[in-house]
């Protein structure tokens, strides 16, 4: 029931907030940009009351002094303040915690729940979990909720727990927290009593033990300001009585704020500062691309003309293929899992539609990996002295890409499905399979009839293909030859001696896109079902 009707679960998403145990912030943006974002997802107003918003809630959460820090050298009580600070830019009328005292210490946890109690006492409704609280935390709790064994225990105020377990023949002694006794009493620490409690308090249904709101504010006043915290209400905003009434009627109140296009823009700028400032994400990535691009074209340098290093050339393509492969592969199956828990919070508390997140995070990565497929192809090229036609460099540029953005997705699908460990160990197992049968070790004839199928499905046999015909097909004129005689003077000889000599180009690049369309829409589907069972817990 919410105010004496049955709850609608999905107005009831528009009322309310969830603040996970883990803050799961992103680390590389300051305390306002992470403001301003939620303010432009979560609000429908104009810039200036956006802005008066951030700052008095900044104000109110003792954070003014820290909006310029970045939430990754926030201090743990800090971080707490901001997740909530987060989730207050939209005035919710029910906030659920999970946790919200765990990590801090006693003085944290204490300005961490006087806050919870100011909020409340605006006229919220405040839920949250605490698994031991401290004597002074447990006399701050306004109504408790005790459960064991899946059963509620008691229910009613925290001065009224004594005196109900006293009923029932347990003495709570003097110098006891209430809050540890109850638990040891459920842990069966003194007998099994949890049947007669759960029977006495009719599993819940019971509200004799109810006491009213303590509204004492001196005390809690007395927290907030030893925190430098004014407690300031967000200007323009209704309260949140008269918040709920509204989001709990009919069907016209949307789910979310604002649009895909707002979403999608204000996600790809995040996105760009943080790509700006990932170190290892951005520059680690081009920085590796060029270095490796340098040895190998040292290494093999001006091979691509002579035909005496036609079968040197032959494995440079492979090798290149193999690269781009494994650096796009690799840098999604580590950096997204550390998304989820972010993604998984702000989907949840409705910021945004997951299209809008995951287009968001495609489109800001494209450049980046892009760049670096640019980087490597280019310099190898020309190094390596590959004929200098610009139909082949582009046709040869081009299928590099096409290779790094399917072989991405798939490290993005085992990310999504697997956490870091896991995908480390697993990922390249599962991308083995295509590696095996990309025509370069087996020939695609030369396996047994019941495997060539194989073949078809690996997206590095079409990549593979696609850089043999770029580099040797189109009719490509007879090599030099270094030595006396070379065997394969004649490009269209090399690729029939290695089975391609009837491949088509633009064939492989549209094997390619369909591989491409086809996981791209399996990781997003996959994203979707992962956030639905996370939720449906």
């Amino acid at each position: 029931m919410v105010n004496g009707a049955d709850r609608d679960l999905t107005a009831f998403r528009r009322s309310s907030v969830y603040i996970m145990q883990d803050d799961n912030l992103q680390p590389l943006l300051t305390v306002q940009e992470a403001m301003d974002v939620a303010a432009n997802l979560k609000l429908n107003t104009s810039c200036s009351e956006k802005n008066r918003n951030i700052d008095q809630i900044l104000v109110a959460m003792g954070l003014a002094k820290s909006k310029n820090t970045r939430t990754g050298k926030l201090s743990g009580g800090q971080r707490k303040r901001l997740a909530i600070a987060l989730e207050l830019i939209n005035n919710p009328p029910i906030m659920f915690f999970d946790e919200p005292t765990s990590g801090l210490d006693s003085v944290s946890s204490k300005q961490c729940l006087a806050l919870l109690k100011f909020l409340a006492r605006e006229g919220r409704t405040v839920i949250c979990t605490i698994h031991q609280p401290s004597a002074s935390l447990f006399d701050m709790i306004d109504h408790l909720y005790v459960v064991a064994r899946g059963s509620c225990v008691y229910t009613g105020g925290t001065q009224n727990l004594v005196n109900f377990l006293t009923l029932s023949k347990l003495y709570c002694p003097t110098y006891h927290n209430p809050a540890d006794f109850v638990l040891e009493i459920c842990n069966g620490d003194y007998g099994d009593h949890v049947e007669k409690l759960i029977k006495a308090i009719e599993n819940g249904k019971n509200n004799h033990w109810r006491s009213p709101a303590n509204d004492d504010f001196s005390k809690m006043k007395a927290i907030i300001d030893a925190n430098l915290m004014t407690p300031v209400r967000a200007p323009n905003l209704p309260p949140p009585k008269e918040l709920v009434q509204r989001r709990m009627k009919g069907k016209n109140y949307a789910l979310h704020a604002t649009g895909f296009w707002t979403q999608l823009y204000v996600l790809l700028k995040r996105n760009a500062i943080k790509l700006s400032r990932d170190r290892v994400l951005t520059y680690m990535r081009i920085s590796m691309h060029f270095w490796i691009a340098i040895l190998v074209g040292t290494l093999n340098f001006k091979i691509g003309e002579d035909a005496n290093y036609a079968f040197d050339n032959y494995n440079l393509l492979f090798f290149s293929v193999m690269f781009l492969m494994f650096s796009s592969f690799s840098a999604t199956l580590i950096t997204f899992p550390l998304e989820v828990p972010v993604l998984a919070r702000e989907h949840f508390n409705r910021w945004y539609k997951l299209r809008s997140f995951y287009l968001a995070n495609k489109l800001a990565d494209f450049p980046l990996q892009i760049t670096a497929t640019f980087i490597y192809t280019l310099i190898v090229y020309y190094m390596s002295g590959q004929v200098l036609e610009v139909k082949r460099l582009f046709l040869y540029v081009l299928i590099c890409i096409a290779i790094s953005l399917v072989a991405q997705n798939i490290g993005l699908i085992i990310g999504i499905v697997m956490n870091i460990q896991n995908g480390v160990i697993f990922g390249p197992l599962i991308i083995l399979p295509f590696t095996i049968f990309s025509g370069f070790f087996v020939h695609l004839h030369d396996a047994q009839p019941y495997l060539q199928w194989l073949f078809h499905i690996s997206f590095l046999k079409y990549g593979f293909e696609g850089i043999m015909a770029a580099i040797y097909g189109y009719d490509r004129l007879k090599m030099k030859c270094s030595k006396d005689y070379c065997h394969f003077a004649y490009p269209s000889k090399l690729l029939q001696e290695v089975g391609m000599k009837h491949v088509e180009y633009w064939y492989n690049i549209v094997m390619l896109v369909v591989f491409y369309i086809i996981l791209d829409t399996s990781a997003f589907l996959l994203l979707r079902l992962r956030l639905k069972q996370r939720f449906n817990r």
